[in-house]
């Protein structure tokens, strides 16, 4: 559980974005960082909230009353490699250039890689020019999956109705990073609505569910008086509306399901910055850097359960902006 943990740490698309990357990006000129940093974090959002938006059900039948179940959730949501880049276009900032000479040009966004150094200059006239290297994906390299972990918790309150929990406990996976998740939701089974439904070969619910992430990571130079006030911060949210249907069988069963998740996620990069544009001219910058956005879509899932005793597994693979693979593994009273 622990690796997973860590791979997850991957996802929050700020925890990797280094001090250095941020001093360097803002030496671009505020503006400039800002609309950076947006084409480079969307996509990151973007997978986040298509992976916290999965792993709620594996199966449309709901448990009895007092019933119980407690496991291990993990997701993996795979990266298409058109998701990996985007277009840098010069003409969209101040004073910035290509060194090479190009206008525009594909270039790593927080999930890809830059194959060369790809270097832009600001030119501003009378200061000197500013030559920085455009970062690569958050963990160096291009990412083609992205995973999450968790746990999670479902209880029969009536006949018709069991709600769910999910959580992950703050915790430090890597260096200064801290993470916590948790979120709820309710599912309900249609098919107790009439009695001659009860007859039919498989069974109907419907879910609601919703995911909230928070993160944090903590930069601190010893050798920089107030460096201990610089952090980035992250919120992400994730709901799902989905209908849910599955078999009767008593150990191996099948379900799917076809819904609509919808998601928002916002990350800052807080404290003071001092930027240098040349050898006689700085800039204290303070909270420089807001990034906000929004996803939302269909996914249709379709996955399988197998039932021993007091122990499940599942897994089921589900069509969304991210395909995305979801495991499980459960306990049930």
């Amino acid at each position: 559980m622990k690796k997973i943990i860590i791979l997850f740490m991957v996802l929050l698309y700020h925890m990797s974005y280094s001090q250095a990357n941020v001093t360097r990006l803002l030496e671009l000129g505020l503006e400039n960082a800002q609309r950076f940093s947006e084409d480079y974090f969307i996509p990151a959002g973007e997978v986040l909230i298509n992976n916290m938006s999965n792993g709620w059900y594996t199966t449309a039948r709901v448990k009895k009353i007092w019933h119980f179940e407690v496991g291990f959730v993990g997701n993996i949501s795979f990266v298409r490699k058109e998701k990996q880049t985007f277009t840098l276009n010069t003409n969209e900032y101040e004073n910035v250039f290509f060194q090479n000479g190009t206008t525009s040009q594909l270039v790593a966004n927080s999930l890809g890689e830059n194959t060369e150094n790809i270097i832009v200059v600001l030119n501003q006239g009378q200061a000197a020019p500013v030559e920085v290297v455009l970062p690569n994906g958050i963990s160096n390299r291009a990412l083609n999956i992205v995973p999450s972990g968790f746990l999670q918790a479902s209880l029969g309150i009536s006949k018709s109705t069991e709600i769910k929990a999910r959580f992950l406990p703050k915790i430090k996976a890597r260096d200064n990073a801290k993470i916590s998740l948790y979120g709820v939701g309710v599912q309900h089974e249609l098919t107790d609505w009439i009695f001659s439904w009860k007859r039919l070969p498989f069974r109907i619910s419907g879910l609601l569910g919703y995911t909230k992430v928070n993160g944090f990571y903590d930069f601190v130079d010893e050798e920089e008086v107030g460096s201990e006030n610089r952090e980035t911060r992250l919120t992400s949210s994730a709901w799902l509306l989905t209908g849910i249907i599955s078999t009767k069988f008593k150990k191996l069963n099948f379900y799917g399901g076809f819904g609509f998740y919808a998601g928002n996620s916002s990350a800052s990069t807080v404290g003071t910055y001092t930027v240098r544009n040349g050898p006689l001219i700085s800039q204290t910058i303070v909270d420089p850097i807001l990034v906000e956005n929004s996803a939302n879509g269909f996914k249709a899932t379709f996955g399988a359960d197998i039932k021993l005793k007091f122990l499940k597994a599942n897994i089921d693979y589900t069509m969304q902006n991210y395909n995305n693979l979801s495991l499980g593994i459960h306990f049930i009273w």
